[in-house]
């Protein structure tokens, strides 16, 4: 096996062990999410005792089923897109440097992204956030969903050198 072909396999069994451990996480999440929905919701309209803090326990759990998924579309590049510039811009380049530059904008903004959910994170954890019913320490929540924003970047970037790598392949006439 030559040595690009060693790197590709390599990147390819850790893009997939990653989106297969994200997408088991944000099963669970979700999961756990429509069981606590359903329990209050029988609670609330049977019973007349909602489960306490639930609302703010749902909440997190979407926050955090939101961002361990977000590092699967990531990986995947299964984004829902807006095309107002498309076609000017991609007049402009062609289609490798089109695609390189789209996803280098997509990286630095989920980067970006990530940095501010750290710079929240820590800023809950010096100042002893709490959650409003619960009253549990904020970055708890705001800490794991940065961790999962860096997966997601992460995820991106591998993604991205499997596209790159995948291209200099068949650019190279080797097949796929």
């Amino acid at each position: 096996m030559s040595g690009a072909s060693e790197n590709r396999a390599i990147v390819r069994s850790s893009l997939t062990t990653a989106v297969t451990i994200l997408e088991n996480i944000s099963g669970f999440v979700i999961l756990i999410m429509m069981l606590l929905t359903f329990i209050d919701v029988i609670g609330r309209y049977l019973f007349h005792s909602p489960i306490f803090g639930g609302t703010e326990i749902i909440s997190a759990l979407l926050a955090l089923a939101i961002f361990s998924g977000l590092g699967v579309i990531n990986a995947r590049d299964d984004h829902i897109t807006v095309e107002l510039f498309e076609a000017p811009i991609k007049r402009l380049m062609t289609p490798l440097v089109y695609e390189i530059t789209i996803q280098l904008f997509s990286v630095f903004c989920m980067g970006l992204i990530a940095l501010v959910l750290f710079e929240h994170a820590w800023e809950s954890y010096t100042l002893n956030k709490l959650t409003v019913v619960l009253e549990m320490p904020l970055y708890y929540v705001t800490a794991s969903i940065a961790v999962f924003a860096v997966i997601s970047v992460v995820s991106q970037i591998a993604g991205v050198a499997f596209k790159i790598l995948n291209v200099r392949k068949s650019a190279a006439g080797q097949p796929r």
